[in-house]
């Protein structure tokens, strides 16, 4: 860029006393460095507040300037280095505090000037360009505390035009009390011409326009000021109304520093040179006229090179187009503020703030332009712009929904993952209360913890919360809450962050749900054996008197007291061996008998009972499938298992009601059974209960809690599966699958032992039980039968004997003892006495008994309890002829 041009000399200037009053900058004209105060201007009392009449000496104003004496004896020494040290020392700039006579404090830069016999002092307030330069410094992340702190001031501003966000200067400069700004209109401070102004520019607002114009208010107390305003339009998230930021400059001093200079160039001479903005004049043409030192410092050049350029070559490219239209609107008479790109000496670009205006000089229009350097402040504005974008960027991607909630309980930000948790739009979540989005079951939880947040108590949650969709439906979600405040510590909003949990709650529900039956079953199996245990004990017991009772009944006399009360002796035992069998059936995890069944065979049985005994106060209906496949099982414990059920059905329905059967094919492996009943049902607490062992609800004495237990226990015991569906009200449905027979049953290969010729000779009778009981009783009954019995405590014992030469017929073998049992025991009888037929005699038919009389030839078994003629039947067709 070259520079080349000539200057001007100056006007005429006018008396001193005139031009010092209508500076724009406050000054001071002293009779020498220590004697009187002849004039303070008019920006001089507006800036400090003191007149001439409060400060008729030197030494007067140090007093009230620098009350502290430190800093007033440091100021002297500073002020008296630039007097004595010529006109260097002179020019050189002094910046220091000043105490106001209101009490507050300006930080100033003082210029010194000797006019003949008198002494300029110029001060240029420099306290709001320290707030500025200061504000450019904090972190991008305080962006709010630099608006408080800039030089100009800041507010936000509704539709209605009331202030909704404010910085200190713009309180000092509407001249009201701090935190006083706040909710009052704009429209309070500004003549019925202005307020059209204000209005008109809002129109352009709606419009998405930004634009900067001049604006006049009356402050608190009535003092005139004239503002610049940059106001730009800001669309709030999901509402249709707009707000606008506005940007405020107290350009007072600045306007009567233009209109003193369309009078007269000599009047703002050296306010011009010693500004700390950069000036420049221009004539119509765009030709630079007058350039000052800040001006010229910005562009890298001396002021005599930047005289007679044309302001296009100033400008950068891309501003260049721009330049000719804007002159000509400002010789129009418009004054603009607007931002441009201007060329820096060594070629380098950098951004201005430029507010142009036209004047008279001389009678000649001339165009006035003040400007300021704005890197910094761009510089700070493209962090804040991408630090801004980052975290939208941020939201946007993130996976977790994000809310922001205000004061008052509303959304007021969510980004797009929150509205997809939702199922609805960004648009229709703003606005909507964050409440309103939670399960009714977590709502008392959900509100109490939030009033926690916003009152202070509490600064973050962590919590898993049900949520309710648009839709209705429901999913489950981790809240992470936080306290969001002001610097002051007022609540600025709740953030929350929530992550869709609604799968992993489902896994460990159903984890939970296995583990419940896994549970479950261990304990019915614990139980089971349990029960098998005692059933064993009590079949010796009952074994022994059963045995004992028949043998002596069939030697009294029929009819005889005697025979009627072994008679009686012999029915309480039978009927003992009965419920055992029930309690073995509860126990047993395999059946005891293995053959084919037709469930529909045995469904309509178990219905041609009912028909007899429900009284058709329950209606039965049968929904059973004609191709049903067959299952392996024993149909007595089935019956068993399905009556209990039945009769828990009917009981559910006291009055009426529907019973209904059914089964189908589940694949090629499976059958289903159901019974249904439409009676009172099962609440939740008595449905997770109602597989216990004793576990009723009925009255005392009318149920022992063992129907379902043992219903449950036969399906596991045929290697099926069931399921239990009730609610309060709907009635209860029990589903039972089992699996599918697809070969027939081969036939047993005990039958063979029952097909050996009777004899007429007594048998040898080995009698293998370590019971005493059982080996009493069956002595007797042996003898009586006329056979020769011979008793082994133990296998092993059984196995001595044999191995020393006992050579019996026929081995009565208990099944359950200590040491090998009958299990361990059997195989080494057959390896001894190959051909010797065995009664294996349990009171436990389970499928370990089944397997041993399929593995082992000539052997059968004989159920405890048994009496005599149990005995005889099982003896007599192992008797040899």
């Amino acid at each position: 860029m070259s520079f080349s041009g000539t200057s001007q000399p100056p006007p005429a200037e006018p008396s001193l006393a005139a031009m010092v009053q209508s500076l724009p900058l406050a000054m001071a004209v002293l009779e020498g460095p220590e004697g009187r105060v002849l004039q303070l201007n008019r920006a001089f009392t507006d800036l400090f507040g003191y007149t001439l009449e409060d400060l008729p000496t030197v030494a007067e104003w140090r007093e009230r300037a620098y009350p502290d004496p430190a800093f007033r004896a440091a100021m002297l020494e500073a002020w008296n280095a630039r007097i004595t040290g010529g006109p260097e020392a002179a020019g050189e700039p002094l910046s220091g505090t000043v105490a106001c006579k209101d009490g507050s404090v300006r930080f100033v830069r003082i210029a010194l000037a000797s006019l003949n016999e008198w002494l300029l002092v110029t001060f240029t307030d420099m306290t709001e360009q320290r707030r500025t330069e200061e504000a450019l410094q904090v972190s991008e992340a305080l962006y709010r505390e630099l608006l408080e702190r800039q030089g100009d001031g800041f507010g936000m501003v509704d539709a209605e035009e009331r202030f909704l966000l404010v910085n200190p200067v713009a309180e000092q400069i509407f001249g009201v009390a701090p935190g006083k700004l706040l909710g009052r209109s704009l429209l309070e401070f500004l003549e019925p011409e202005q307020q059209a102004q204000v209005r008109q520019e809002t129109e352009l607002r709606e419009e998405g326009l930004p634009s900067t114009y001049e604006l006049r208010i009356r402050q608190e107390d009535g003092t005139p000021r004239t503002l610049l305003v940059t106001a730009t339009p800001r669309s709030k998230q999901g509402e249709g109304r707009r707000q606008i930021i506005g940007l405020f400059r107290d350009i007072t001093d600045q306007k009567a520093v233009e209109g003193r200079l369309r009078e007269s160039e000599a009047r703002y001479r050296d306010q011009f040179n010693l500004a700390s903005e950069g000036i420049y004049t221009l004539s119509p043409e765009g030709e630079i006229l007058e350039v000052n030192q800040s001006s010229a410092r910005m562009h890298g050049c001396l002021p005599a090179e930047m005289r007679g350029l044309k302001l296009v070559e100033l400008c950068a490219p891309q501003a260049a187009d721009l330049t000719g239209k804007r002159l000509r609107r400002i010789l129009a008479g418009e004054a603009l503020t607007y931002e441009v790109e201007h060329r820096h000496k060594d070629g380098r670009t950098f951004p201005l703030e430029v507010s142009a205006s036209l004047i008279s000089e001389a009678g000649e229009p001339r165009i006035l332009v003040f400007h300021r350097d704005i890197t910094e402040r761009k510089r700070v504005q493209e962090a804040l712009r991408e630090s801004e974008e980052q975290l939208r960027t941020i939201f946007e991607a993130s996976d977790a929904g994000i809310i922001l909630v205000s004061p008052g309980g509303s959304i007021e930000f969510a980004n797009r993952k929150m509205a997809e948790l939702f199922g609805t739009t960004i648009d229709r979540l703003i606005g909507s209360s964050y409440l309103s989005h939670l399960h009714p079951s977590e709502l008392e939880q959900g509100d109490h913890r939030m009033r926690l947040l916003m009152e202070g108590g509490i600064s973050s949650v962590a919590a898993e919360r049900r949520y309710l969709r648009v839709d209705g439906t429901d999913f489950w979600g981790h809240l992470s809450g936080r306290r969001l405040q002001h610097p002051d510590g007022s609540l600025r909003a709740l953030l929350g962050i929530v992550t869709d949990i609604t799968q992993r709650r489902q896994a460990e529900e159903e984890q939970q749900s296995l583990q419940a039956q896994l549970h479950q079953a261990q304990k019915m199996e614990s139980l089971g054996s349990l029960a098998g245990g005692v059933a064993h004990d009590m079949n010796n017991v009952l074994g022994a008197i059963l045995g004992l009772a028949s043998a002596h009944m069939d030697s009294l006399p029929p009819g005889s007291p005697a025979h009627r009360a072994f008679g009686t002796i012999i029915k309480a035992a039978e009927r003992g061996g009965i419920m055992l069998k029930s309690l073995l059936s509860f126990a047993r995890q395999n059946t005891a008998e293995k053959r084919q069944l037709d469930l529909n065979s045995i469904l309509r049985e178990e219905v041609r009972l009912l028909e007899r005994t429900t009284l058709s106060k329950v209606r039965l209906v049968l929904q059973l499938a004609p191709d049903l496949r067959p299952i392996q099982g024993d149909a007595g414990a089935l019956t068993h298992a399905l009556m209990n059920l039945c009769v828990n059905a009917v009981d559910a329905m006291p009055e009426s009601g529907t019973l209904t059967f059914r089964t189908r094919n589940l694949g090629p492996d499976w059958v289903e059974a159901q019974v249904e009943d439409t009676g009172t049902g099962m609440p939740k607490e008595v449905l997770e209960k109602a597989l216990d062992p004793f576990f009723t609800t009925k009255d005392v004495g009318k149920g022992t809690g063992l129907g379902l237990s043992i219903v449950y226990s036969t399906v596991k015991a045929h290697l099926g599966q069931m399921e239990l569906w009730s609610e309060p009200g709907q009635g209860t449905c029990v589903t039972m699958r089992f699996p599918a027979c697809r070969m027939p049953q081969a036939a047993s290969k005990t039958s063979g032992a029952h097909r050996l010729m009777p004899a007429v000779r007594p048998l040898k009778v080995l009698l293998v039980d370590d019971d005493e009981l059982i080996q009493t009783a069956m002595m007797g009954l042996l003898e009586l039968l006329g056979h020769e019995p011979t008793v082994a405590p133990s296998g092993e014992e059984a196995l001595i004997r044999i191995e020393a030469g006992l050579r019996p017929d026929v081995v009565v073998l208990d099944m359950n003892m200590p040491g090998l049992g009958g299990a361990g025991t059997l195989p080494r009888l057959r390896a001894l006495l190959p051909a010797v037929p065995v009664l294996l005699a349990t009171g436990r038919a389970d499928q370990a008994a089944l397997d041993l009389v399929e593995a082992h030839p000539l052997v059968s078994l004989l159920a405890k309890p048994f009496g005599m003629k149990d005995l005889e039947a099982c003896l007599a067709p192992l008797q040899p002829e």
